[in-house]
């Protein structure tokens, strides 16, 4: 398997992996002590007095952390900017960059996670209409956006990898369906970015939006937004942030000689995805998703892509042959290791999901979900997992259709 001759060492770097065996990465993914290390080390250097040097690093650290982020889904740098997490960049899409009328439409599914359709619900009060498609056996068909999509529809929302379900979404197909009719393509690829290969370029997306800490093992707190280049100049953000404007050198904040607080300042916001940049993102942070970056693109991500795939049909194997029902769909290009199976009722998913947390010798990490009719144990097979740990998710879910104890 790719990464096999790597993984002792990838796998040292999360400490709860001594003693358990973990599968919450959509939930929220292990702390990696390159990140750990790296904060600790930029906060002491604050509790040493250095605040002036944290502050000139913060930009250097914006920075990176764009050029990290482009890389995650071949974009340009230029229409990435940083965002705090999913939610707050969905809110700013949402309500500032997609100007909606009364008669206007947005569609989205039954698997779309609750935080991208709660945004949604307040559109109501503009006369906009929600349009919401029901999944069909876990998977969001692609004829279905095409029978409600039409002239009117002004913003399709996806959740390229859904949360509680794993089926991933051919975005690409999706966005020539809305494109057709002029509407915006918003991808949720929290469940995607870091383990999956994005091309944006490629699938013609108009918003994307992810956050660092599941799939991708980073801190809380940073992510990213990326705005499809000829839209940058043409969305009105709504929003001024002084550190990004284009001025002729740096950032004026110090002042030349004769400093004047309009005249130093009167300039365009900057031309890039910047523009949308809602300075939410802290120093320790930034200095977090660096050390996390430059972990992921060590690893490479078509390599991390390539062994989560393997995990999750290793995995949907593995559980078929227990007896277990997997509610994912198991064609490859349909999903990647977030995997959603059941044993015949959410009660017992839930008891055998507590029995797996006490297992032995180590407790196993899943969790239970529930969503458009799909519900069962959600098992996170991420990069730092290996058949060994599915192995121990395997022995002791026999062990409790046998016994009703792990």
């Amino acid at each position: 398997m790719i990464l096999d001759d790597k993984i002792d060492q990838i796998r040292s770097q999360y400490d709860i992996l001594q003693d358990n065996v973990y599968f919450m990465s959509a939930a929220v993914g292990p702390a990696g002590n390159y990140w750990l290390d790296a904060i600790k080390g930029y906060l002491e250097g604050l509790r040493l007095g250095d605040r002036e040097q944290g502050l000139r690093v913060h930009m250097h650290r914006e920075q990176f952390a764009r050029q990290g982020n482009a890389k995650l889904i071949n974009a340009d740098e230029d229409e990435v900017t940083n965002s705090y997490r999913v939610m707050a960049a969905a809110n700013f899409v949402i309500n500032n960059l997609v100007h909606f009328e009364k008669g206007d439409n947005v569609v989205f599914s039954d698997l779309t996670y609750p935080s991208i359709t709660y945004i949604l619900l307040a559109l109501r009060q503009k006369g906009v209409e929600l349009r919401r498609i029901e999944n069909v056996n876990g998977e969001v068909q692609l004829s279905e956006y095409e029978k409600v999509i039409d002239h009117k529809t002004k913003l399709v929302c996806v959740c390229r990898t859904t949360p509680w379900c794993g089926f991933t979404q051919n975005v690409k197909k999706l966005c020539e369906i809305a494109h057709a009719h002029n509407a915006y393509v918003f991808d949720d690829a929290m469940q995607a970015v870091g383990v999956t290969e994005i091309d944006v370029h490629d699938d013609d997306v108009d918003f994307l939006v992810s956050g660092s800490y599941k799939w991708q093992c980073g801190p809380e707190g940073a992510g990213l937004l990326y705005v499809r280049r000829d839209l940058i100049e043409k969305l009105d953000a709504g929003y001024s942030n002084y550190l990004t404007a284009q001025y002729p050198d740096s950032c004026p904040i110090m002042g030349p000689d004769g400093h004047d607080n309009i005249a130093h300042w009167d300039y365009p916001p900057a031309n890039t995805a910047d523009k949308f940049n809602l300075g939410q993102c802290t120093g320790e942070a930034l200095v977090g998703w660096e050390a996390t970056l430059a972990f992921l693109h060590g690893m490479e991500i078509p390599k991390i892509a390539n062994r989560v795939n393997e995990l999750g049909s290793y995995l949907i194997a593995q559980l078929q042959e227990a007896g277990c029902k997997v509610l994912t769909p198991v064609e490859a290009d349909k999903r990647h290791g977030l995997i959603v199976y059941t044993n015949g009722s959410l009660d017992k998913d839930r008891e055998v999901a507590q029995a797996l947390s006490m297992a032995n010798p180590k407790p196993v990490k899943v969790s239970t979900c529930s969503l458009g009719g799909i519900e069962g144990i959600r098992v996170a097979a991420n990069f730092f997992n290996t058949k060994a740990d599915i192995g121990a998710l395997i022995d002791a879910q026999k062990a409790w259709l046998k016994t009703g104890k792990c």
